[in-house]
C-alpha cells in the first residue's frame, strides 16, 4: 500500500494493542491477543490509506437532530445513525473492516450477530465479493433476516442466544483463519476502530463535545469506539472536556449495568435468560464477560454510568420518537431515549449537558413487539363513493384524536 501519504496511515503501519496485557503486534487478521487471549485496539496515527481496497456505500455523515419536542426542558440531539445504507450504524464498522480484510487478502467473511451487524457486513462482503458466513440467534427480526438473504450471504441460526451465535463464529474462523471475524464485539479491532467518526461528527456539528453521549450497548464497541474518537480531539486540544459515556442496556439482558449498580470492578455474564424486545442489544456475554469489563471501565472513567430500562419504558419511547418527532427507531435505539427520560426525573443521578442520543438503527429493521395492538391512533371508517361529506368524515377522524 505504500508509505503515509496526505494524512492517511498506509495498512504496513498500523499495529493491533491488547487492551488487558498490552503486547502489541502487527495489524493483520487474527482476532485476540496471542498473548493473553484478550481482545485488541487498533493503533493508527490517521485514517488507513486503503486505496482501491476501499468498500464503501456511502456511510457516515449522518445529522444530529434536535429533540426539542421530546425533551423541552433539556439540550438534547439525536444522531440518526439509521440513516446509513443498511440502516444501521454498523455500516460504519463493515466499511472499515472489509475494506481492511481485502487488503490483508482475506478469501473470505464471517460474523455472528444480533441482526443490524449482519445486514451490514453481508453487504459490504457483497460490495467487495467476498463470499459471507452469517451466525444469528433463531427468533432474529424479519427485516434483518430479509437483509442477509437479500445481500447473498449463507445464514446460520442457532438455537441460543447471541453468545451462542458468536462461539460458532468464533470456531467458523479457527478453521478458515484466511476468512475474517467481522462479529460484532470486540472481536474485530477494526470495526470498533471506525465509530470514532461518530464522535467527530458530533463534535462538527456542534462546534464543542456535549455534555454526555447515551449509548445502547451490548458488549459496547461502539461505546468504545466514540470513546476513542473524543479522547483523540481532547489530546490534540479540539475539545476541553471528555463528555460523559451512558451505557444504555435493556432490563432484560444487563450484565454491565449490573456489575454498575453494584459498584463491581469485573463484569459477569449474563447468567438468567436473555429476554428483551431490544433485540440488537441482548448480549449475555457468556464466554467473553471481560468485554463487559472493557465498557465498563470506558464509562467510568468518564464519569458516565450504566443504566437498564424495562421493555414497557422502550415501548413508551418508541411511541415518543415517532409521534412528538417523527423519527421511527428500533428498540435498541429508544432505549438511549426511554434513559435520558428515566434520569432526567431523577436529578441527583443525571449527568451533566447538552445530551446527544445515539440513535442506531430503523424501526423497519426490528418493529420490537410494535404491533398493531401497540398503537391506539388507529380509525377504520366506511365510506360510501356517493357521500361527498367531506367535512364530516374529517370531523370524525379528528374527534378520534382526542380520545
Amino acid at each position: 500500500m505504500g508509505s503515509q501519504m496526505n494524512g492517511s496511515t498506509a495498512i504496513s503501519d498500523m499495529s493491533l494493542e491488547c487492551v488487558f496485557c498490552g503486547a502489541t503486534r502487527p495489524a493483520d487478521l487474527r482476532p485476540l491477543c496471542t498473548n493473553c487471549g484478550g481482545t485488541l485496539k487498533l493503533n493508527r496515527p490517521d485514517a488507513p490509506d486503503l486505496g482501491e481496497n476501499a468498500v464503501t456505500l456511502g456511510e457516515g455523515d449522518t445529522p444530529l437532530l434536535p429533540l426539542r419536542r421530546l425533551f423541552p426542558d433539556l439540550d438534547v440531539h439525536g444522531k440518526a445513525e439509521w440513516l446509513n445504507p443498511t440502516g444501521s450504524f454498523k455500516d460504519r464498522g463493515a466499511a472499515l473492516a472489509v475494506s481492511i480484510a481485502c487488503a490483508m487478502g482475506a478469501k473470505g467473511i464471517v460474523c455472528a450477530s444480533t441482526g443490524n451487524n449482519a445486514g451490514a457486513v453481508s453487504a459490504y462482503a457483497a460490495r467487495a465479493g467476498l463470499p459471507c458466513i452469517v451466525v444469528l440467534p433463531l427468533g432474529t427480526a424479519a427485516g434483518k433476516l430479509l437483509q442477509v438473504r437479500t445481500h447473498g450471504a449463507f445464514l446460520v441460526q442457532v438455537e441460543g442466544s447471541f453468545s451462542d451465535a458468536q462461539q460458532v463464529a468464533v470456531r467458523v474462523n479457527r478453521s478458515n483463519p484466511a476468512w475474517a471475524n467481522l462479529t460484532s464485539t470486540f472481536i474485530n479491532p477494526y470495526m470498533t476502530s471506525a465509530y470514532d467518526r461518530i464522535a467527530k461528527e458530533i463534535v462538527d456539528h456542534m462546534g464543542q463535545a456535549p455534555g454526555s453521549v447515551f449509548v445502547p450497548i451490548g458488549a459496547g464497541p461502539m461505546l468504545e469506539g466514540v470513546y476513542e474518537g473524543f479522547s483523540g480531539m481532547l489530546s490534540e486540544g479540539k475539545i476541553s472536556k471528555m463528555p460523559a459515556m451512558v451505557g444504555v442496556q435493556a432490563q432484560g439482558c444487563a450484565p454491565i449495568a449490573r456489575a454498575f449498580a453494584e459498584d463491581r470492578q469485573e463484569v459477569e455474564e449474563w447468567s438468567e435468560p436473555a429476554r428483551t424486545i431490544a433485540g440488537s442489544i441482548n448480549d449475555p456475554l457468556r464466554g467473553y464477560a471481560s468485554d463487559g469489563t472493557r465498557t465498563l471501565r470506558r464509562i467510568r472513567a468518564t464519569g458516565g454510568l450504566a443504566w437498564a430500562v424495562s421493555d414497557e419504558a422502550i415501548l413508551s419511547a418508541i411511541k415518543e420518537l415517532g409521534r412528538v418527532e417523527g423519527i421511527g427507531c428500533e428498540p435498541g435505539s429508544a432505549s438511549t431515549v426511554a434513559a435520558l427520560r428515566e434520569l432526567e426525573s431523577k436529578k441527583s443521578l443525571l449527568p451533566p449537558g447538552p445530551y446527544v442520543l445515539i440513535l442506531t438503527a430503523h424501526i423497519l429493521k426490528d418493529a420490537g413487539g410494535m404491533t398493531e395492538t401497540g398503537y391506539d391512533r388507529a380509525l377504520t371508517i366506511d365510506v360510501d363513493p356517493s357521500d361527498r361529506d367531506l367535512a364530516g368524515m374529517l370531523e370524525t377522524v379528528s374527534n378520534a384524536f382526542r380520545h
